[in-house]
C-alpha cells in the first residue's frame, strides 16, 4: 500500500471518530453473511442448530450482495467481511466469494476480509482472513468434524498472504489448551496471530463460568508477556469479563447485512444474548470509539488499513 493510500485512510478514520464524537454515528465496519450454508456442524454454532429453520434465502445474491456493498459504503463504512455459515461455500452461477471480495475493493472499502473452517479453497485476494482454530487436532476434529484440522492446515499451505490469523472460541472442551493453540500459531509460519473468544450463547451448555473466563484471561495475558502472537488486545481482554456489554457496545459502527438483505446493527443477536457476549470484536470497537490509543494502534495496522 502507498504512503499516500496509507495517509488517506487514517485521515478518514480520525474524520469519522469526530464526527462520532460530535454525536454523528454512522457505521465503520459491515459484516455481510452471504450465505447459511455450511460444509460442517460444529458443536457450539447456532446456525447449524437452526437449519434447516433459518430465514429464507439461505443464500445472498451477487447482485443484491454488490448493492448492499455500493449502500454500506455509502452509509460510511470502509471494513467489510463476509460471514456464513461458510462464506467459500457461497456460490451464484460461476461466481464465488473472490467475486464479492473484488467486487468490495472495487467500490472502494479499504479492507475486506472474511472467516472461514479453512476446509475450502482460501482466497488470497482478502486483506484479512480468519481461519477458525479450536485447540490440536483431536480437540478441534471433535468440536468441528473429523479431519478438519488436517484439512485447515493443508490448505493453509497453499497460500502466501500477509494477514492469515486464527480464531478461537474459548468452551469448556478447549479452555485447558489456550497455551497449546497459540504455540500451534507461533510454530506456522502460515498464520499471523490468534484472536481468542468466549461463546456467545446458545448454546448455554457450553458457556465457561465467570470463574472459568477469569482463569483464561490471566493465562491469555501471561502469554503475551512470553512473546505469544496473541491479536486481543490486553484492555479488551479484560473487558471480556463484562458479561453484560450491552451498555458499552457501539452497535452503530457495525452494520449487518442478512441474506434476505435485512440489516441490524451490533449484531443479529442483539438483545438477551449481549447479557452472555464472549465476543472480543465488540469490546475492540468499543475501546477504539473510546479513544484508547493502545487498541487503536494495535487493531488499525491488521484490520483497518489494506494490505494491497
Amino acid at each position: 500500500m502507498g504512503v499516500m493510500t496509507a495517509i488517506g485512510q487514517t485521515a478518514y478514520y480520525g474524520t469519522w471518530f469526530l464526527k462520532e464524537l460530535l454525536g454523528i454515528k454512522r457505521p465503520l465496519a459491515t459484516t455481510m453473511i452471504i450465505t447459511y450454508h455450511c460444509n460442517l456442524r460444529c458443536k457450539h454454532c447456532q446456525i447449524a442448530d437452526g437449519l434447516p429453520m433459518v430465514p429464507q434465502p439461505h443464500s445472498i445474491s451477487y447482485q443484491a450482495a454488490v448493492e448492499e456493498m455500493q449502500a454500506s459504503y455509502e452509509r460510511g463504512a470502509r471494513v467489510l467481511f463476509f460471514e456464513g455459515g461458510e462464506p467459500t461455500s457461497w456460490r451464484d452461477g460461476e461466481r464465488t466469494l473472490r467475486d464479492l471480495i473484488l467486487a468490495g475493493r472495487e467500490v472502494g472499502f479499504f479492507v475486506t476480509g472474511y472467516t472461514t473452517n479453512g476446509t475450502n479453497v482460501l482466497y488470497p485476494e482478502s486483506d484479512v482472513i480468519s481461519v477458525s482454530l479450536d485447540g490440536p487436532k483431536e480437540v478441534h476434529d471433535a468440536i468441528r468434524c473429523e479431519g478438519v484440522f488436517d484439512k485447515l492446515m493443508a490448505n493453509l499451505q497453499t497460500i502466501d498472504h500477509p494477514n492469515v490469523f486464527a480464531n478461537m472460541v474459548v468452551m469448556p472442551e478447549n479452555q485447558h489448551l489456550v497455551r497449546e493453540t497459540a504455540q500451534i500459531v507461533k510454530d506456522n509460519p502460515h498464520m499471523n496471530g490468534l484472536m481468542l473468544n468466549f461463546l456467545t450463547p446458545p448454546p448455554e451448555s457450553r458457556v465457561l463460568s465467570m470463574e472459568e473466563k477469569r482463569r483464561v484471561v490471566e493465562e491469555v495475558i501471561a502469554l503475551k508477556k512470553e512473546g505469544y502472537p496473541i491479536l486481543n488486545s490486553n484492555k479488551a481482554l479484560h473487558e471480556l469479563l463484562m458479561e453484560d456489554y450491552s451498555e458499552r457496545c457501539p452497535f452503530w459502527a457495525s452494520e449487518f447485512v442478512l441474506p434476505d438483505r435485512s440489516k441490524c446493527y451490533g449484531c443479529p443477536m442483539r438483545g438477551e444474548a449481549c447479557k452472555r457476549c464472549g465476543f472480543n470484536a465488540v469490546r475492540e470497537y468499543s475501546l477504539i470509539t473510546r479513544g484508547n490509543i493502545a487498541t487503536i494502534m494495535s487493531m488499525a495496522g491488521r484490520f483497518g488499513l489494506s494490505t494491497k
